[in-house]
Parts: structure tokens; C-alpha cells; sequence
């Protein structure tokens, strides 16, 4: 039998009438979809994480490119 804690005071869904069951299910629905949207955010967090240190690889190895060819030129 399920407990549900609610302020502090817990609720045993076997005891539940069926407008409360109906309620409950929609907490476990909107539970779900907020776990669902954590990990796709904590994914595309870190998606922008990885583009961005790329942006900023791909900025160093220009300025390196860079140096080489006016060391080169100065030959």
C-alpha cells in the first residue's frame, strides 16, 4: 500500500476515495514529467557545455595557426 507524505502527514492511497486516487495519479503523472524534464535539461545543460568548450578549442587553435604563420612570414 502506497503512503504519500503530505505537510508533513502521511495519506495511504488504499484509504483513498476515487476523486483522491484521481488526484494522486495526476501527482505521479506530473512527478514523471518533471524527472522527464530535469534529465533533458541536465542533458542539454551539458550539451551547451561541450559546444561552448568547443567554441573556445577551436578560438585557441586559430590563435596558434595564427602565431605559426607570422613566425613563419618573419622568416
Amino acid at each position: 500500500m502506497p503512503k504519500l507524505t503530505i505537510n508533513d502527514k502521511e495519506y495511504y492511497t488504499d484509504d483513498f476515495n476515487e476523486d483522491q486516487m484521481k488526484l494522486y495519479q495526476e501527482i505521479q503523472i506530473a512527478s514523471a514529467e518533471m524527472s522527464r524534464l530535469e534529465y533533458n535539461f541536465k542533458v542539454l545543460e551539458n550539451r551547451v557545455n561541450f559546444l561552448a568548450g568547443s567554441i573556445e578549442n577551436a578560438s585557441k587553435e586559430v590563435e596558434l595557426e595564427l602565431e605559426d604563420n607570422s613566425n613563419t612570414d618573419a622568416s
